[in-house]
């Protein structure tokens, strides 16, 4: 007994008609029967009284319908099931990314994830300052940022999951004074010129939280939100800087430019962040649970 024989006889049932069924099944009248004919001959019984008009059911007849009616509702369910399993596998996610991740490998994160976990979904990936991803990211304009948090990162809307802590140094021109200590004081460098990030940069309100901690409100000469370019102003003898390890590793191209370490060291925190909401996406949930496992730090 086939499905496609209980489709069939079900389609005769409800319209008393073989044309009609035919018509409705987009099949031939012949191909129609044939399967009827068969189902008949496979259960032993005869559902249909083709003498009536129009057409009747049997006792037998009544009696699979009825059965055969709960039956395909079942299988559509079970296939309404199967359709949403196969979205939480599907679809594109789409992530807002900061150009500078440090030692977190985002491309090999998504390589894996899609290998091991989920082959059919893509990724969509904006590239903007946190700020911005995270105004994005209230406006649903985005799933998921990876980006630069603040300590007052406002977690009553969003949700984070902490990824890495890196340090930030003071970088300043290798003649500079302060050069030969292998560590510097921010209050040491109270009365320097500083190059900034703007203010739409998370890192802004690091380093001026940073500075006013220590007990002076920093002399800002210029700002520039490119790691590399502030180490050139930096070489250029603008004035000292603020940049993340990683950032100073990567873009530093001039011998007469130096890092030190801080005394009381701060860090750039790269977390993952997506919408407080009472039911997840299932794309958002499935990728959080996979950084989360692998890479996540803790959860706020």
């Amino acid at each position: 007994m086939l499905l496609r024989q209980i489709q069939y006889f079900m389609a005769v049932a409800e319209s008393h008609h073989f044309t009609k069924a035919a018509k409705q099944l987009f099949v031939s009248q012949s191909a129609l029967s044939q399967q009827i004919n068969k189902l008949e001959d496979d259960l032993g019984v005869k559902l249909l009284d083709r003498i009536s008009h129009p057409i009747t059911l049997t006792p037998a007849g009544e009696e699979f319908y009825r059965c055969a009616k709960k039956i395909l509702s079942d299988i559509n369910q079970l296939e309404l099931q199967m359709q949403h399993y196969a979205r939480d596998n599907q679809g594109t996610l789409h992530i807002g990314v900061i150009t500078g991740l440090g030692k977190l490998p985002l491309t090999d994160i998504l390589s894996k994830f899609n290998t091991e976990i989920s082959p059919q979904m893509q990724f969509s990936l904006t590239n903007c300052l946190s700020k911005k991803l995270c105004h994005m990211l209230g406006n649903h304009e985005i799933d998921i940022a990876i980006m630069a948090v603040s300590d007052d990162f406002p977690t009553d809307d969003f949700e984070i999951l902490s990824l890495q802590h890196e340090p930030f140094l003071a970088i300043l021109p290798a003649a500079h004074t302060l050069s030969n200590n292998t560590q510097i004081s921010l209050q040491e460098l109270e009365t320097e010129n500083f190059i900034f990030p703007t203010a739409e940069n998370v890192s802004y309100d690091v380093f001026m939280s940073a500075c006013l901690k220590t007990g002076f409100t920093p002399n800002i000469v210029t700002y520039c939100n490119n790691p590399g370019q502030r180490i050139d102003l930096v070489q250029s003898g603008l004035g000292v800087s603020l940049i993340s390890e990683s950032g100073f590793a990567y873009f530093n191209n001039h011998a007469d430019v130096v890092s030190r370490s801080l005394t009381e060291p701060f860090y750039k925190h790269i977390a993952m962040v997506r919408r407080r909401e009472e039911k997840q996406p299932p794309l958002v949930d499935k990728f959080w649970e996979y950084i989360r496992i692998n890479y996540g730090q803790e959860t706020v």
